[in-house]
């Protein structure tokens, strides 16, 4: 989004078997993998950079910065230990849904401490003047992950997966389809990444937040949730919001629903189940928001949400369809994408009245890296324990979707 996600909202549902108008996976693609490179942190308004060592992230990270980023800390396997936002979350309460107002990065009068500090962190170098509120779209998450930086750029609150795939991203074939990232900064004690506004060079952009895959949960979240099965209140309430039929008879007499339950019973509510992507939530440039995708499950109700979206603009689905491409090639090329399990990311399509549209790869937090030696063809079926997350046939559909758009 603003930065790398401009994000969306909910989840969707719909109704045709995933066989329905795919063509065959293709073949998967021999790929060599690329040297993990260092960190690169770039000061504002300069073209240089510096590359630092381990040791010296070790040693920049002291006091509560060191407990900030310690309690971020990934699983062996590189995945969050954080449960997901969908199910710890209320969409109507706790979701920020359409225009909001980011928070200002430096208060008024504020002394300004050097751009390089503890030779890691970068302490935002904001002079009163330059305070101004920026309106940004955040059509799903927690309010608060986003903050305002310079002109061009926005602050995304940091996450050690996240940052991690950044670094592992330089010099990959996916690096011109995602953000711009340029380190991490530190404000008020807290750790941010610091990344290029995608709407930036947008005049009142249209934004759309797809979610690809056949799943938005790890394996081993399922796996942790079924350690503790225990029916919850507030899943059962978030699966009745949805579908009043959902729970079963005994769900409904206990009012609660097991968290596994819940997790898979969501994705067969959505496109994720019969597409391998979903909607998440569009803002169009005149303000309007819609986050209401959790039963937009076929094709046919995909297909009627991208015309409404592009308002029968071909050139601009043209335009999607051209850097979709792209992205596809890219990812066969990838050596990160061969060596990640992809889970949680999106993609976000822009476009304005000028006719100017792109697409570009967000989200992170939940990538994960595959043990040394193992590899994903992400065009197979998932199968608990293969961590095949459908990440290349939901792209296909979502292209296949988009030249029925244009046909029509």
């Amino acid at each position: 989004a603003a930065g790398e996600g401009c994000r969306s909202g909910p989840e969707h549902p719909g109704g045709s078997s995933p066989q329905d108008d795919v063509e065959a996976p293709p073949s998967s693609v021999r790929m060599e993998a690329h040297p993990v490179p260092q960190v690169t942190i770039t000061p504002e308004g300069s073209g240089s950079s510096r590359e630092m060592q381990q040791k010296d992230w070790e040693d920049a990270v002291e006091g509560p910065l060191r407990r900030n980023l310690s309690s971020s800390s990934i699983s062996s396997t590189g995945s969050s230990a954080v449960e997901s936002e969908d199910d710890l979350l209320s969409d109507s309460e706790s979701r920020s849904k359409g225009l909001v107002t980011l928070e200002n990065l430096v208060d008024a009068g504020e002394s300004k401490p050097p751009w390089w500090k503890l030779k890691t962190f970068v302490q935002w170098p904001f002079s009163a003047s330059q305070r101004r509120k920026v309106n940004w779209v955040q059509l799903a998450g927690h309010k608060g992950n986003f903050k305002a930086a310079d002109e061009g750029n926005i602050l995304k609150k940091f996450s050690e997966n996240e940052m991690q795939c950044f670094t592992r991203l330089e010099g990959d074939a996916l690096l011109p389809f995602v953000p711009g990232y340029h380190g991490v900064v530190e404000k008020d004690g807290e750790a941010f990444l610091h990344m290029t506004d995608l709407l930036a060079n947008f005049d009142l952009p249209n934004v759309m937040d797809c979610k690809m895959g056949v799943r938005t949960y790890l394996e081993e979240e399922l796996v942790r949730a079924r350690e503790r099965p225990k029916p919850r209140e507030d899943l059962y309430n978030k699966m009745v919001e949805v579908d009043s039929w959902g729970p079963t008879p005994e769900e409904h007499s206990q009012r609660g629903v097991t968290k596994p339950r819940y997790m898979q019973w969501r994705e067969t509510m959505s496109s994720t189940n019969t597409l391998g992507f979903r909607i998440e939530g569009t803002k169009k440039c005149d303000g309007t928001c819609r986050t209401d995708f959790k039963k937009t499950r076929s094709k046919q109700d995909v297909i009627q949400v991208f015309k409404g979206f592009v308002e029968g603009n071909v050139n601009i689905i043209k335009s999607y369809l051209s850097r979709l491409r792209e992205i596809q090639r890219a990812l066969k090329m990838s050596a990160f994408f061969k060596q990640h399990e992809v889970i949680g990311s999106s993609l976000l399509f822009i476009h304005d009245h000028t006719g100017k549209a792109q697409v570009w790869i967000i989200d992170f937090g939940k990538t994960t890296a595959l043990p040394e030696g193992q590899t994903l063809k992400h065009d197979v079926p998932w199968q608990e324990g293969n961590r095949e997350d459908g990440y290349l046939w939901g792209l296909l559909n979502l292209i296949h979707t988009l030249e029925a758009v244009e046909e029509e």
